[in-house]
């Protein structure tokens, strides 16, 4: 999904001319992974790390987080976009994995993100601001892997009003992270003084620098609105006095002198555009509905007084209130009317709708109770996004709506059924595929729109053909052979020629229902077939994975050579234009899998490291289970059964269930192992080719152990001879920094060594490695 950015979330704010410098607490902080600043809000956490981020010369991204960055999708676009400045070319590399985020799953995108976090080679700097607006615990769980697999060159600092839910424990005692917490924050009464002589250009007397300091006990926000209200005040001394004695409830105090000292029209504009969380002047003209150009002033003149709004672009083109000021702004204005408060955030729904911003206006839309509006862009947002495979994300939205609006909605309710069905629920799919059908007829039957909403025509008339390639694909999933048949042939016969997206998806599960039949031919030529529709399609995921599908089809077809000509090709193409490479650890996969069959170990042995080598970066859902299955069938070739066997444990763990059949399954191949090891009688090395001689030599070294080593054991033995460290190991192999320790244990325990460097000198020493 190309989601619009709004490039304000991820500009710095800028400093405030008159503000006093306090960067010095982050100051030599380049020691610390993470930089947690965590205080209540007002506390001048945004305005300490911007101050001192002007002072660095690293690159940095800064993310402003809003309540909608909980969704997945939409955070990783936003991240993705902020690293842009940091090495364009990481960006756009993970830009092309997150088109296939449904496809590779959320495991392999954070594997991938990670490995390329580690490819910056480079000092840089990743914000969050209002990290404690995140609930999403996926978005957590990507946050804590950053800091589990940290890359070198980054720190990381997260700026929230409540700790977030990571082990600080561990790095306080690993020294590893540096707090800033309110009693750093605060004013000190000399800090006080000060304020109040560049902001006022007064200079207090000792007694009411003490009196404001026990007020407000320094608390910044505080501070500032007592700063406007003193604005234009010629009794300071009774005004102190009178504040103090309401010093329980000071931001209520304030708040009231604050605005009623405004002049009505800057009142209502503070008032009434406190509902946006960024502003332009073209915005808060039209929420306001004023002529253009007319906030333009107000705007200027609120910079000028620093009346709590902070400009977040150079260009001073976007601003934000300050968030504590923002929310009590909220408060009064609910107070004063609800109905007001929906008219403005569909005014704001409008303009962020006919400015592209469509999360933005869905959200306004909603705040306005305008269910309908908003379901009229959700609908027509479905079809754009799952055929960019984000599903997930368009669930997320239509999930806000009411039920009365889906139950009404022929083509949400359709829509919510596919994207139950990509997130793995088919049961719950079959009811809202029932519900949309039944709407559909309804319709056809009376025509009655009163109780049929229609956002998208298109849609809507090819409703038919998408539930048929929708029940086409359940029985896909279900092994429902002759399923695919029916509902694919019924799926073809509705969809229109033009519509190239969906009846390549159609053709390709009628394919692969032809292929699991053993009619290969037919297959054959149904999938070339559909070829030519996702070239029209024009989406590189699906064009370069078309290639891998038809390449394994041709091994099935024993056309070993045609196979390899094509994923040797496809390889050449996606390095050479820096495309979709999580194709590449299974492309090298499909090669070794050739390579064995025409018993060329030693290159399938090769390709195979190849193939790991990009896949301990990132790899499709199904990639570990097939290396390892794989390398079980090799090994079991070269007499090599325990191996083998560990492989084949390796291959369960990961298991992953694909439509496409397979040449030999798991089950088979350790069928053959155990027949092959019963039957097994101790040979002489002779009757192992030449060609296998050093792994099998390497085996009978490890079978001569007391407790020879795993398959797993050994990657990490190696790894450690090359010289790794265990955290390099970790990132390496994606683990977790325990579990390589525990592995190391092992290793040390079979060799009868007690340290890493002992195990490499007696793994070289008896030719392990």
């Amino acid at each position: 999904m190309n989601i619009p950015i709004l490039m304000t979330k991820l500009n710095k704010p800028e400093i405030p001319y008159l503000v006093i410098s306090r960067e010095s607490r982050l100051k030599d902080s380049d020691w610390a992974n993470m930089i947690l600043v965590s205080a209540q809000a007002g506390s001048g956490k945004s305005t300490i790390v911007s101050a001192w981020l002007s002072e660095q010369s690293k690159a940095y991204c800064w993310y402003s987080l809003d309540d909608w960055d909980n969704n997945l999708i939409q955070f990783f676009t936003y991240l993705i976009a902020g690293i842009k400045p940091i090495d364009l070319q990481v960006s756009q590399e993970l830009k092309h994995l997150l088109a296939a985020f449904q496809s590779i799953g959320f495991e392999a995108f954070l594997k991938a993100l990670i490995n390329q976090l580690h490819a910056i080679k480079s000092p840089y700097i990743l914000i969050f601001d209002d990290y404690h607006l995140i609930r999403n615990q996926l978005i957590h769980e990507v946050i804590k892997t950053i800091l589990d697999h940290f890359p070198p060159f980054m720190q990381l600092v997260l700026i929230t009003r409540e700790d977030p839910p990571f082990p600080l424990a561990k790095m306080r005692a690993d020294k590893k992270l540096l707090e800033i917490r309110i009693s750093q924050l605060r004013f000190t009464e000399e800090e006080v003084k000060k304020y109040f002589l560049k902001q006022l250009n007064i200079s207090l007397e000792e007694k009411h620098i003490r009196l404001i300091y026990l007020s407000i006990e320094g608390w910044i926000a505080g501070l500032q609105m007592l700063a406007l209200s003193m604005q234009g005040i010629d009794d300071i001394t009774g005004f102190i006095h009178s504040f103090s004695k309401n010093q329980h409830y000071v931001m209520d105090y304030l708040m009231e002198e604050v605005l009623e000292r405004q002049p009505l029209e800057i009142k209502e504009f503070l008032l009434r555009t406190s509902i946006l969380d960024f502003f332009s002047k073209d915005l808060c003209d039209a929420v306001l509905q004023l002529e253009t150009g007319s906030s333009n002033h107000i705007i200027e003149k609120l910079m000028k007084t620093n009346c709590f709004i902070v400009s977040t672009d150079l260009t001073h083109k976007w601003f934000r209130y300050h968030h504590l000021f923002r929310d009590v702004l909220r408060q009064r204005l609910s107070q004063e009317s609800k109905q007001e408060m929906e008219a403005l955030h569909g005014l704001a729904g409008i303009w962020y709708k006919s400015n592209g911003f469509t999360q933005e206006s869905i959200h306004h839309f909603l705040e306005a109770n305008d269910f309908e509006e908003a379901a009229k862009i959700i609908e027509c947002k479905w079809s754009e996004m799952d055929i960019q495979l984000q599903s997930a994300s368009w669930l997320d939205m239509v999930k806000k709506l009411p039920p009365i609006i889906l139950e009404k909605s022929p083509v949400l309710t359709m829509g919510y059924g596919w994207a139950l069905l990509d997130l793995g629920d088919t049961e719950a799919s079959l009811e809202w595929f029932k519900k949309s059908q039944e709407l559909y007829n309804v319709y056809q039957t009376d025509g009655n729109l009163e109780n049929i909403i229609i956002n998208d025509r298109t849609q809507f008339d090819l409703l038919p053909a998408t539930i048929a390639s929708a029940y086409g694909y359940i029985a896909a999933a279900t092994g429902d052979v002759e399923g695919v048949f029916t509902h694919s042939h019924n799926a073809l016969n509705l969809i229109p020629d033009n519509q190239y997206f969906k009846r390549a998806v159609v053709e390709m599960l009628l394919g692969i229902a032809h292929w699991s039949k053993g009619n290969l031919k037919e297959a054959e030529s149904i999938i070339i077939r559909s070829f030519k529709n996702i070239k029209k399609a024009r989406n590189p995921i699906f064009e370069n994975s078309y290639y891998m599908v038809l390449g394994e089809l041709y091994i099935h077809q024993d056309k070993l050579n045609k196979g390899k000509a094509m994923f040797e090709q496809t390889i050449s193409r996606l390095k050479k234009d820096n495309l979709v490479t999580i194709l590449l650890p299974s492309l090298y996969l499909a090669l070794g899998k050739i390579a064995f069959l025409q018993n060329e170990n030693t290159k399938a042995h090769s390709l195979l490291e190849e193939s790991k080598k990009y896949g301990q970066r990132y790899a499709l859902m199904d990639w570990e289970y097939k290396y390892y299955l794989l390398l079980a069938r090799i090994y079991c070739s070269e007499k090599l059964y325990d191996l083998s066997l560990d492989c084949i444990n390796e291959s369960k763990r990961y298991y992953y269930l694909n439509p496409i059949p397979e040449d030999v399954s798991i089950d088979e191949v350790e069928k053959k192992i155990v027949l092959e090891v019963a039957h097994h009688q101790p040979s002489s090395v002779l009757d192992i080719g030449d060609k296998n001689m050093i792994a099998f030599k390497k085996e009978h070294i490890n079978q001569s152990l007391s407790e020879p080593l795993t398959v797993r054991e050994l990657e990490v033995l190696s790894l450690i001879v090359s010289g790794l460290s265990n955290k390099e190991i970790c990132d390496k192999l994606f683990l977790a920094l325990s579990t390589v320790k525990g592995y190391n244990q092992n290793i040390f325990g079979k060799l009868e060594v007690n340290s890493r460097t002992k195990a490499a000198a007696k793994a070289m020493e008896l030719g392990l490695i």
